[in-house]
């Protein structure tokens, strides 16, 4: 794929070597990226984008041939130039590796709600288990790796469509844990089976929400 990365990294005054700490990679991964030896991750690609403060459109030129540009297009079809945060990128991860283990086509609600308990330190978590929620969520080395692409359920789709309007109306940065959390809680105003999958939990959702909404 090709890039401008070289040219933004001389605009921008820096060396590979900067870049490469700055990104915690090896300067020679850097060097793969520019000279279109190989391409970064989807991940790592909107991490270059962020560092040079630019839209990613405006560092790669996608060519037909390119597996991320898909993959691109997906994410800003809900995302345009927002991002999001590295804990909410893993709850996203791990949904689908969710889904990919028990077989499921794609990935639903509740495989989503298992990703925003799956780690402790973050904040869905945190608030999901002050209210009720006490579940032990196992995990390992490799449970917030992209295992393929997932494919997400319409219910799935109008959370994370609820996340971005909050972070847009409140002039947010990020989508963090917390918004995915309250696209759960919103989207269930208007469709039964969030509620009773939180009922499922144990959670007392008036509590919740009221909490999110402090933290949002």
């Amino acid at each position: 794929m090709k890039n401008r990365l070289k040219e933004l990294r001389k605009l921008h005054h820096k060396s590979q070597a900067e870049i490469a700490r700055e990104l915690g990679v090896s300067r020679q991964a850097v060097n793969g990226f520019e000279s279109g030896k190989f391409d970064p991750s989807l991940e790592m690609a909107f991490k270059l984008a962020s560092l040079f403060s630019v839209a990613i459109e405006n560092v790669f030129i996608y060519e037909a041939e390119s597996p991320m540009q898909p993959q691109i297009k997906r994410f800003k079809k809900y995302f345009g130039r927002e991002r999001f945060a590295q804990k909410a990128i893993n709850v996203i991860k791990f949904a689908g590796n969710e889904a990919s283990r028990s077989k499921a086509p794609q990935v639903e609600l509740e495989h989503l709600l298992v990703g925003l308990l799956a780690d402790p330190t973050t904040t869905s978590a945190r608030l999901l288990r002050a209210n009720g929620a006490k579940q032990d969520v196992p995990t390992d080395d490799h449970s917030f790796e992209f295992q393929g692409e997932p494919k997400l359920s319409s219910q799935c789709k109008s959370v994370l469509e609820l996340s971005l309007e909050t972070v847009q109306l409140k002039d947010q940065k990020s989508i963090g844990t917390e918004h995915l959390l309250w696209g759960v809680i919103q989207l269930a105003k208007i469709d039964s089976s969030p509620t009773q999958l939180i009922q499922q939990y144990g959670i007392d959702l008036e509590s919740l929400e009221n909490q999110v909404v402090a933290k949002i």
